[in-house]
């Protein structure tokens, strides 16, 4: 009887042993109920590991820790291959403290027993508890095998160390693992992400090279905002080496091309996805597709692409709504999520919000932008500083800023980003104190796009002291004289305070110039009265083979305006004409002002009457025409074409009420006046009154068009003496 017990579990151990070589764990399981219910005779150790194997392959976590719980009892555990199964099964199923505490009572381990718990640590993410186990069986003296060593090299990744990697790198080495490919790769892609030179060196110095190889080194030039590079090396991979790229290969190539903005080589690229079928069933490549059309400028190839993707998901609509933001197609981009949200039941995510927020800008909808909020906070988005910053950028956009100020105050982290939106938006709404107040409670180090909204505050401070202060900031951070934004901020900054001279010399500091920095200066000079030196500049400018651009010929158009100098205006519109810069509106509307304020209004009107036919009047140019009647007498027909003009162009702008009332009260047409006023009234039109700042001391006065000063509030001589005292700084202050 005992013998064919035996015989039993024999035929039933190579029965388990077979199922498990064909892969049926359901029949393993099943032999081994059949042993267990057979009797306690069985003292096969090796087909314990297979049973283990079955549950974690089934995931099978009670199973596994009833007969867990069997094997204690007969005293099994004590076998390195069962105590390894063990451990292995745990991982698998999920279950990392059994896991762990199994390793830990192991009386007796080898190298499988440190590759389980060392892999099942990193596999589930647990990066530096994985690493801290493979450092502790290093220094048993333990060898790890090639996929978790491949673990360990992606773990040391993660925290981006360059120091990690050459260590692991050196131990590869020693350890005689440098020639499996895998394990290249793997180091290639810490250093691909850490330094482009050390990953270009590593790539040359390798044997043998596989699609990995080549893709990690291109990924890693694009990172390094070297795409250039990365486009060189994906042709020579194609062309000399052969190597056949794959879709990542592709979606890295394409990413250079949208970061270049050059569509010509984007689209050749396209075109070799599509023979290599790629494009039709890479949902990454069609999404990349898009990507590189929309930063190209060519939105419409990239719907095109959008449209003939059949396996779309939430990265695809992202792609199509910020291209058609970025094109600032805002109304076509409304209507996409619309057809995402509504038709097509896709729920918009972090990504899908942030864009819509770049669309609330610009419409300027702040319920929108408030139901968006909302949306940030049911979804539990608030820890998302991307989403919170755009919030903040959104809201001061339209005129939100205390909504502003609340989202950035309940922010518990407040990194470069957020504090940059909350400076930039509370400089744009006016409130520049509380901007400089937000950046002097900075934590982290400000960079140059910070410091620069810095400076935009200060220019709208108009306080020469802050902006000094942020002058010698920039300095301190070595950005004022090599960083050409921030040196033209900090002229511009000058400049609107009047210190034209301090604003020359930072400009004469930055090292490397450009057409932005020399329209800068020329602007300064022209806004503080200036005019001859503006033009000065901007012959000089010429001199030193700048080329100008529209905006610089507006500046100098604007210095002749308001110097009134006429025909020099009329020889720099000839002379862009004559460059083949075709004139815009502005600079057409700027040589009208010019015209108007010198009384030459019938030169105006006939350079209004025979503009071009793409450009017609804005509301600019016939309300310079009409503050130009306002200054000469019997002007009616042209006064009233004028009027006509700018009300038709502009119902609810009040300017052109105010402008018209004062012609009229100018020719003591009081009818007329009282018209106007009552046509304000009835078409709801928001007066918004002029109004001039004073700064006396630490505080800013603001005085509104057209107010008197209360008995209480302010005397009017104490208003002079204020006004005197300001006057006299030009005589006091020593300029740095």
């Amino acid at each position: 009887m005992g013998s064919n017990l035996c015989s039993k579990l024999q035929a039933l151990s190579s029965k388990i042993k077979q199922a498990s070589f064909n892969g049926k764990w359901r029949e393993v399981l099943s032999g081994y109920s059949e042993i267990q219910r057979a009797g306690n005779q069985f003292n096969d150790p090796f087909v314990f590991p297979i049973v283990f194997k079955a549950c974690a392959k089934l995931s099978w976590l009670l199973q596994g820790k009833c007969i867990h719980a069997s094997l204690i009892k007969r005293g099994f555990e004590s076998f390195v291959s069962v105590g390894n199964s063990i451990a292995d099964f745990y991982m698998k199923c999920g279950d990392l403290c059994s896991a762990m505490r199994g390793f830990d009572c192991m009386i007796a381990r080898d190298s499988v027993s440190w590759n389980v718990i060392v892999f099942g640590l990193l596999d589930h993410g647990f990066a530096e508890e994985g690493l801290r186990r493979f450092s502790k069986s290093r220094v048993l003296g333990f060898e790890p095998n090639v996929s978790t060593l491949v673990l360990v090299i992606h773990a040391c990744r993660s925290f981006r160390s360059y120091v990690d990697g050459e260590k692991i790198h050196s131990y590869v080495i020693r350890s005689g693992f440098w020639g499996i490919s895998s394990v290249q790769n793997s180091i290639l892609c810490i250093y691909a992400e850490c330094d482009s030179s050390s990953a270009r060196r590593l790539f040359d110095e390798m044997s043998e090279r596989d699609v990995i190889s080549w893709s990690v080194a291109i990924r890693s030039y694009v990172q390094s905002q070297e795409s250039v590079l990365g486009l060189k090396m994906f042709q020579e991979m194609v062309r000399e080496a052969r190597t056949e790229p794959d879709c990542i290969t592709i979606t890295s190539v394409l990413k250079a091309c949208a970061v270049l903005e050059d569509v010509d080589v984007g689209r050749s690229v396209h075109g070799f996805s599509i023979r290599k079928g790629f494009d039709l069933e890479d949902v990454f490549v069609r999404n990349s597709l898009i990507d590189m059309y929309s930063k190209g400028f060519d939105v419409d190839s990239a719907f095109r692409v959008f449209d003939e993707t059949t396996c779309r998901n939430t990265v695809s609509w992202n792609s199509i709504l910020a291209g058609l933001v970025h094109n600032q197609r805002y109304e076509e981009a409304l209507k996409m999520f619309h057809l995402m949200r509504y038709e097509e039941a896709i729920e918009a995510d972090e990504v899908s919000l942030v864009t819509l927020l770049q669309i609330c800008k610009f419409f300027e909808q702040t319920l929108f932008c408030k139901s968006i909020h909302g949306v940030i906070i049911r979804r539990g988005y608030e820890l998302n500083e991307v989403a919170l910053s755009s919030l903040i950028d959104a809201y001061t956009s339209c005129n939100l800023v205390d909504d502003a100020r609340t989202v950035f105050d309940s922010m518990t982290y407040k990194d470069v980003v957020s504090c940059s939106s909350m400076i930039s938006g509370l400089a744009r709404c006016g409130r520049p104190n509380e901007a400089i107040s937000i950046f002097s409670q900075m934590r982290d180090k400000a960079n140059a796009i910070i410091v620069i909204h810095l400076l935009d505050a200060c220019s709208v401070s108009a306080d020469l002291r802050k902006s000094k202060w942020a002058h010698g900031i920039a300095l301190r951070r070595g950005l004022a004289t090599n960083d050409i934004s921030v040196g033209t901020s900090v002229v511009e900054a000058y400049a609107k305070c009047g210190a034209i001279e301090t604003a020359r010399r930072a400009f004469d500091q930055i090292t490397t110039k450009n057409v932005v920095s020399w329209t800068v200066i020329i602007s300064a000079y022209a806004v503080n009265g200036l005019p001859d030196k503006a033009l000065a500049s901007f012959e000089e400018m010429k001199r030193e083979g700048y080329t100008p651009n529209a905006v610089t010929y507006l500046a100098a158009l604007s210095a002749c305006n308001h110097g009134g100098l006429i025909r020099e205006g009329l020889m720099i519109l000839k002379s862009m004409v004559e460059d083949h810069n075709k004139p815009s509106l502005q600079h057409y509307s700027c040589i009208v002002d010019m015209l108007s304020r010198a009384g030459e209004l019938d030169k105006a009107m006939e350079l209004i009457k025979n503009l071009p036919e793409d450009v017609k009047p804005g509301a600019s140019a016939w309300g310079a025409i009409l503050s130009g009647c306002r200054n000469r007498s019997k002007s009616g027909i042209v006064t009233l074409e004028a009027i006509a003009e700018v009300l038709e162009l502009e119902p609810l702008c009040s300017s052109g009420y105010l402008l018209a009332s004062s012609v009229f009260a100018a020719e003591k047409s009081w009818e007329d006046v009282a018209t106007m006023r009552r046509l304000v009234k009835e078409r709801n039109v928001r007066v918004v009154a002029g109004y001039s700042m004073v700064l006396e001391g630490t505080k800013a006065r603001r005085f509104l068009a057209g107010e008197k000063p209360k008995q209480s509030d302010c005397e009017l001589n104490d208003v002079v003496q204020s006004l005197h005292r300001c006057m006299r700084l030009d005589d006091t202050i020593k300029w740095i």
